[in-house]
This record gives C-alpha cells, sequence and structure tokens, in this order.
C-alpha cells in the first residue's frame, strides 16, 4: 500500500511537471508529442446491482457531485470522481452519465480519476476500459489502469502487456504487481 501510494505521489508530482513542460513545449516547433485518449469510444455500463438498488440515492450528495462534476475546474472534476470512487448514494444512471464524459476529459488526471472510478463502481466493462487506458498517451491514465487491476486472468495477460510500456513506472508497477499474486510464478 506504501508503494502505491509512492507511485500515485510520484504521479501527481510527475503530471504536474509533464504539464509546465508541455506550455513550454506548445512554443517549439514539432517538439511535442501527440496526445491519444484511448478511452473517447468507449460506452460505459454502471448499472446498479441489487446492493445498490436497497440503498437510498441521496439527493443532496447528487446535486453537489453533478456540480463539481460540471466544473471548469479540474481538481473539482476529480474531487466528483473520487467520491464516486468510494460509491457514493448517488443514482445508477448519474454514475453512468458522470464517468461517461469524464473518460472523454481533455485533463488526464480526469481521465485517470475516472478510470479507478470505474474500477471502484465494478462496471460491466470495467476490464474493457482498463485494457483501452493502457494505450492512453498519458502516464497518469496508464498508471491508475495498471493499479485498478486484479487477479483474473485477464488482468493478469493486461499486467503481462502493461510490462513492456514505455514508461519504467508503468513496468515496475506491473511486474510487482504480477509479483504479489499468488502462484503466478512470473516476474
Amino acid at each position: 500500500d506504501l508503494l502505491v501510494l509512492f507511485f500515485i505521489s510520484l504521479l501527481f508530482v510527475r503530471g504536474s511537471m509533464n504539464t509546465v513542460l508541455a506550455d513550454s513545449l506548445t512554443n517549439s516547433a514539432d517538439t511535442t508529442k501527440a496526445v491519444f485518449n484511448s478511452l473517447e469510444s468507449l460506452q460505459i455500463s454502471c448499472a446498479a446491482d441489487d446492493g445498490d438498488m436497497q440503498r437510498a440515492s441521496d439527493p443532496e450528495l447528487t446535486e453537489k457531485i453533478m456540480n463539481l462534476a460540471s466544473s471548469n475546474n479540474p481538481e473539482q472534476r476529480i474531487s466528483a470522481l473520487s467520491q464516486l470512487g468510494v460509491k457514493a448514494p448517488i443514482d445508477a444512471g448519474v454514475v453512468q452519465k458522470i464517468l461517461q464524459k469524464a473518460i472523454l476529459d481533455k485533463d488526464s488526471n480526469v481521465r485517470a480519476q475516472a478510470v479507478y472510478a470505474i474500477a471502484q463502481q465494478e462496471c460491466t466493462d470495467v476490464l474493457s476500459v482498463l485494457e483501452q487506458a493502457l494505450h492512453d498517451s498519458e502516464l497518469s491514465v496508464r498508471m491508475m489502469a495498471v493499479d485498478s487491476l486484479g487477479t483474473d486472468e485477464r488482468s493478469i495477460f493486461l499486467l503481462e502487456q502493461a510490462k513492456d510500456d514505455e514508461e519504467e513506472a508503468i513496468r515496475e508497477l506491473a511486474a510487482m504487481k504480477l509479483e504479489s499474486l499468488p502462484n503466478t510464478g512470473k516476474h
């Protein structure tokens, strides 16, 4: 857990540096890398399960999260997604709309938080989302995807693929997760 927190902190610091670097490179000719949002073509499907049906929706919290999610400020959008990541008691249809919009966000940190929230909401297509997120051009999105992968066969396959990522942090996190799995024998 401490190592994961370290990686997340590293991502935050690195994301801030990348933003400054990207802003400074914008003025240079042909030196910026293309940004690729690998999640643009996905449709999110997060239907409430029986347990969620029994939990009443909180109208005040729903309105608060909707306002945060529609803010022009990326930090506020991230805050809304963080609350969805802990399965806040809001309507499943609202959750789905917020998550769908968030994976299309131009801010990579918002997309990364959306990936995490989708994984925590246990959406039916979570592995498809995580697989697509592994191809995003932004480190923070790929890091969150690797961190959100589970222990099932498809997740292990995706972790193996992530060991070939261009970024060392992704490769290390994938290797660490694989090494922590019982009976995989993969390093």
